[in-house]
């Protein structure tokens, strides 16, 4: 791999300074506190002991995404399904998970990001951050309306197209490791070689969150593994567009999409847990153990 954080010797402290640092800090609180603010009015606290194996399904599902950009439906559209959800609430549901979730680990990744870019600037350059959010999470929201409030999906039964869907991408994560990558000159990320293929995977991936919930940033962090970016800057940029590409879907749509609130609120605890921790297990386990444990996952829960 051309990453350099691939082998499990990632810096894994904690100590943040700075005005930035602080920033991503308050962020997270107050994503926490909304989010127990919002239990405390809706299902009540009580109900996070009661009904504890929900928030479980949050720590597997966040930790799978923000470790490998893999989006958490991949595990809450089989697991809500075994729960017994109904088929057009599954996907909404998700996406209120994914709010925090993915959210959570966007605030961590940039917070490790500022870190480290104090210490030696490397990877990929803040407006090529800029440049890839923009043109992968506008047209993603775009497509996901349609793909949702505009009906504009395939007719076939949700378990169809998500066994489809994630099963290509196993296909995806499993060819960026043996793929060859391009050499240090050639793997730069510019507007002139690589504007109009993040155009196509926000489109693309902007359907596959309407009809599924995952999508844009499996695509997209398979796109930057493929040309040479650095794990940690292809796994970090999948989960902050996934978590502005849901955030603003949510907004899009008025948060009316069909949903089991109850549900997604006692399952977002475990996803913010999930998604500050998997940073830290991605930089101590090794970018391609997480992708190979991730695929097994993606093919079983694909057959489940």
């Amino acid at each position: 791999m051309v990453s350099n954080d691939n082998g499990g010797g990632g810096e894994a402290t904690l100590a943040m300074t700075g005005a930035g640092a602080g920033l991503y800090t308050a962020g997270r609180i107050a994503l926490v506190v909304s989010l127990l603010g919002l239990i405390a009015i809706g299902p009540g606290l009580l109900a996070l002991v009661l009904q504890w194996w929900l928030p479980l399904i949050g720590i597997g599902g966040a930790l799978v995404a923000n470790s490998t950009g893999i989006g958490g439906g991949i595990v809450f559209v089989p697991a809500f399904d075994m729960l017994g959800l109904k088929p057009g609430e599954i996907v909404g549901t998700s996406l209120i998970i994914q709010s925090f979730g993915m959210t959570m680990g966007a605030l961590t990744y940039l917070s490790r990001r500022r870190h480290r870019q104090k210490q030696q600037a490397e990877g990929l350059s803040n407006s090529c951050y800029r440049m890839v959010i923009a043109l992968t999470a506008l047209p993603a929201v775009a497509t996901a309306w349609l793909a949702t409030e505009g009906g504009l999906r395939p007719d076939l039964p949700l378990k169809t197209i998500f066994k489809v869907i994630s099963l290509s991408l196993v296909a995806l994560i499993v060819a960026s490791e043996f793929l060859p990558k391009p050499d240090a000159e050639a793997r730069k990320i510019t507007w002139d070689k690589d504007a109009a293929f993040l155009l196509g995977i926000g489109v693309a991936g902007g359907f596959f969150v309407g009809w599924i919930s995952i999508g844009v940033g499996e695509l997209l962090a398979v796109y930057l593994l493929l040309r040479g970016a650095r794990g940690s800057d292809a796994i970090g940029l999948a989960v902050i567009v996934t978590s502005v590409s849901v955030l603003l879907v949510g907004l899009v749509t008025g948060f009316g999409l069909p949903a089991d609130v109850t549900t997604g609120l006692l399952v977002a605890p475990g996803a913010l847990l999930g998604g500050f921790l998997a940073p830290y297990v991605l930089s101590m386990v090794g970018q391609a153990r997480v992708k190979w444990f991730c695929a097994t996952i993606i093919v079983m829960s694909a057959f489940v």
